[in-house]
């Protein structure tokens, strides 16, 4: 077993052959989706809580299928594919609670990113504490703002956080495709 860490060459290799020749597209992508749904961020809200729908329901379809070939299935075991079905096309019908429901998820989402940024310093013997606090408090500020505006506030504030973190995405997608093929790609 091989327990020495592997060097920039070998990594930067890997890198371009998973990316591949798709990462500039993709990263444009990204980012055109990402300045739409700043425009229109109730639109990139809905677009948002629509995949999860489309999630929910292909899970249900393919869990259904699977428990249909399986011989041994028992009628507890549909209560998975039923629950994921249901609540995907809940979503479908009521786009708005879905929603809703990522903004109540972000909240989560971003107070326990505080918590982790409050304690993060601890871990790290104190270093960068001031920047972990920093992050930490602006986590918690954007909880307050989702949940002080829930659940209204949430058709836009979905989609704004969405499109911000496309555009980041995109443009880090189109850095690292940069970089890697400046080092020989």
């Amino acid at each position: 077993m091989n327990l020495r860490p592997p060097d920039l060459s070998t990594i930067i290799e890997a890198e371009q052959k998973r990316l591949g020749k798709f990462a500039r597209p993709v990263a444009v992508l990204l980012i055109v989706v990402g300045i739409i749904g700043l425009i229109s961020p109730v639109f990139l809200s809905t677009l948002t809580v629509g995949l999860v729908a489309a999630i929910l329901i292909l899970g249900g379809v393919f869990w259904s299928v699977h428990l249909y070939g399986d011989s041994q299935r028992h009628f507890s075991d549909w209560l998975r594919p039923l629950l994921l079905l249901i609540t995907g096309l809940i979503i479908v019908w009521e786009p708005a609670a879905g929603i809703a429901s990522l903004g109540l998820l972000f909240i989560l989402y971003f107070l326990l990113d505080a918590y982790r940024n409050f304690t993060a310093h601890q871990r790290s013997g104190g270093l960068g504490r001031p920047w972990f606090i920093f992050s930490g408090i602006v986590d918690v500020l954007i909880a307050l703002l989702f949940l002080l505006t829930w659940p209204r506030g949430s058709l836009v504030l979905v989609g704004i956080f969405v499109g911000i973190n496309l555009i980041f995405d995109g443009i880090a997608l189109l850095l690292l495709g940069r970089l890697l093929k400046g080092n020989g790609g």
